[in-house]
């Protein structure tokens, strides 16, 4: 598998929800907690920016964070019943043709920030999973799924809970690992929403382009738009605009603010703030080894 670029840290990282100083297992429990809630609010007719607009402030995120922790055990929400996993169907002549995909995040403008890659058609949702990771520089390293709209519950698209490997939705539809991506995108105009880190929300629209005869049997970037990608664990999508804000003209920035953003990110200086930020930017080389590296099951192991 193509190698991670080199990642410059002087210091660790500390966001005022103090993310980065959790546990895995509590982050884990965080994000099923955070998941679960997301659902209902959708059910009650309340949207992803709805509740990323009353989060912006990192104290009301902090105490929502532990509000969310203290229901685990009250209301048994880790020992949710499954719902039934059901078969979905591929568009008879996938193994021949291929998919023009537009990915973009939600809630950035001007400029947006894209991604237009073609897929093998035959493509399953566990391997379109990481070719988004790939074309926009995360690194899979939390939950995700499709839906037709962020959070949505009538149609979770992931992993299961209670795979082989102790990780994946308490409330899924439609298995990634065996569903095929023409089951639900399957024509020109066709979209889903996918959700990624159910504590940051990225989420990102992925549109149909065009079906097009093969092109090929490993997924490609071919455009984009927005050379600063996401972050893992930064904060989200509030915390990528205010960097890429800050370094779309770090020249202009005066002393005391690069001091003082510096140490909001946790890092000792700017120059390491900076070495970071530009590990962040597009780089199409690596973008395609990645796409390249993406297995037939669409599992990659550590």
């Amino acid at each position: 598998m193509a190698k991670k670029r080199n990642v410059i840290l002087d210091a660790p990282i500390q966001f005022g929800h103090d993310k980065a100083t959790q546990s895995d297992k509590d982050m884990m429990e965080f994000e099923s907690m955070k998941l679960m809630l997301m659902t209902a609010m959708a059910e009650m007719g309340i949207s992803p920016e709805e509740y990323a607009a009353f989060l912006a402030d990192d104290k009301s995120l902090g105490e929502q964070r532990e509000r969310i922790l203290s229901m685990s055990d009250d209301l048994g929400f880790g020992s949710a019943p499954l719902r039934e996993v059901k078969d979905a169907r591929a568009m008879p002549d996938a193994d021949k043709k291929s998919l023009r995909l537009k990915v973009q995040m939600k809630d950035v403008t001007k400029p947006p920030m894209w991604r237009e890659i073609v897929i093998p058609a035959d493509f399953n949702f566990s391997q379109l999973h990481h070719a988004i990771q790939a074309v926009t520089g995360l690194e899979n390293c939390h939950l995700w799924q499709f839906q037709r709209q962020a959070y949505d519950p009538g149609l979770p698209i992931g992993i299961p809970m209670g795979d082989e490997m102790g990780f994946g939705l308490d409330d899924c539809t439609h298995d990634a690992d065996v569903s095929p991506v023409t089951a639900f995108l399957a024509k020109k105009g066709d979209k889903l929403e996918y959700v990624y880190d159910f504590g940051d929300d990225w989420i990102f629209t992925v549109s149909v382009l065009e079906v097009m005869e093969r092109a090929g049997e490993v997924a490609t970037c071919t455009k984009w738009k927005c050379d600063f990608q996401p972050i893992e664990d930064c904060g989200g999508v509030w915390t990528y605009l205010r960097l890429r804000e800050a370094f779309c003209a770090p020249d202009k920035l005066t002393s005391r603010q690069k001091k003082e953003l510096a140490e909001n990110f946790g890092f000792e200086n700017f120059n390491t703030l900076s070495a970071w930020v530009d590990d962040a930017m597009m780089d199409i080389e690596y973008v395609n080894e990645r796409l390249a590296d993406i297995p037939e099951s669409g599992r990659i192991e550590d």
